[in-house]
């Protein structure tokens, strides 16, 4: 009875001779020392005899495709990068050229004389005008800036408004006290306000400016205008003195759609009560004729009395009376004024004296209802040429 076939071989196939493989020649792989590698699944079987050529080439395929695709890739990439430097040395030599033929159009300095003393002219010259640019741009930054009169201004329209006229001229520049008188000033302020309503506010200043000359340091600053009537504009100035800043003058226009009073409304506003204002002349050129000065000087306002010393006045009215002689009576009224406030009044005369007729000015304040003498004037007639 026959054995069995041993297992892992395929059934009806032979057993291979045990000597074929010393009679070939060739060595265990143990005896030579080599490794085999697998390149396949471990669980594949084995391949059949007589196909060994077959499963070594399909083994080594993929390794052979592969190489194939990288030296491609490796290729296309090569050839890309070669481009792309081609560009970028082209880019270069181009800029390149590009500012070489700029820097040989430059101008250079002419070899000549001459042109050497042009080149250095001009250079001088634009050496020269920047120095000038920069010494007044220097100068500009160290002027000192305009005040700020805005707040100057308003609080005397304020002021104004609220009828302090008299102590905005007190306080005003003595410049501005030289060339205007307080009743003048007063008047023309009241006629301000009646006419433009009272005062609201500075909406805009215009300009500001500031001069120095032989008269001192002066401002100006002009202004737009709010009152009641409507918008105007308007300018201050101002003169530096004691320290601070000091009214100069002042001008605000009136609106065109603002009628400003006619000459018959301003004289009636400012007529003046001729009789009480003649009754009280009347009264101090008696006086003076009776000689009595001290009740002249006693009965005058304070700033009479501060004006005139009591013996002051004494001589002058001796001096006055050996010229004119005793006071005969007045003749005419010339003027009778009075602020719009009815606090001050002026009087001008045409007075008879016993040896000439003279005229003769009159100033006088209201205090405790009654009319106090403030200053009073006898204009002396000039002596004769003797013959």
């Amino acid at each position: 009875m026959p054995d069995p076939d041993p297992p892992g071989e395929p059934p009806g196939e032979p057993p291979a001779p045990a000597d074929a493989a010393s009679e070939s020649g060739s060595q265990h792989p143990a005896a030579s020392g080599s490794v085999d590698v697998r390149f396949s699944d471990p669980e594949l079987h084995q391949a059949p005899a007589g196909q060994p050529e077959r499963r070594k080439r399909a083994q080594t395929m993929p390794v052979a495709v592969a190489i194939k695709v990288g030296a491609k890739v490796g290729a296309k990439v090569v050839h890309a990068a070669d481009a792309i430097g081609d560009k970028v040395v082209q880019a270069s030599d181009s800029i390149a050229g590009r500012v070489g033929e700029s820097l040989s159009h430059l101008p250079v300095v002419p070899r000549t004389r001459r042109g050497r003393v042009m080149a250095r002219s001009v250079i001088l010259s634009f050496l020269l005008v920047f120095s000038w640019i920069a010494v007044i741009v220097g100068l500009q930054l160290r002027h000192a800036r305009a005040p700020d009169f805005r707040p100057l201004a308003e609080s005397i329209l304020v002021a104004l408004r609220d009828g302090q006229a008299r102590e905005v001229y007190r306080d005003a520049s003595i410049r501005f006290q030289e060339v205007v008188l307080e009743e003048t000033f007063v008047a023309q302020m009241a006629d301000m306000n009646r006419t433009l309503g009272p005062f609201q506010e500075i909406s805009a200043v215009l300009s500001t400016e500031i001069n120095r000359g032989p008269g001192g340091r002066t401002g100006r600053v002009d202004a737009r205008l709010e009152y009641l009537s409507g918008s105007t504009k308007g300018s201050m100035a101002f003169r530096w003195e004691t320290g601070r800043w000091k009214m100069l003058g002042i001008f605000v226009d009136v609106p065109k759609d603002v009628a400003p009073p006619t000459q018959e409304q301003r004289e009636a506003r400012v007529q003046g009560p001729e009789q009480e204002l003649r009754a009280a002349a009347q009264q101090i050129l008696e006086a003076s004729a009776r000689e009595d000065i001290d009740a002249i000087w006693n009965q005058a306002a304070l700033g009479f009395q501060q004006s005139i010393a009591l013996h002051n006045l004494r001589q002058v009215e001796a001096d006055r009376r050996q010229v004119l002689g005793p006071f005969r009576r007045i003749l005419h009224v010339t003027s009778a004024r009075q602020n719009p406030k009815r606090t001050g009044a002026s009087l001008q005369l045409l007075i008879e004296f016993e040896k000439a007729t003279i005229t003769g000015s009159f100033e006088f304040t209201k205090i405790d209802d009654a009319w106090k003498l403030t200053f009073f004037k006898l204009v002396l007639p000039l002596p004769r040429v003797p013959e």
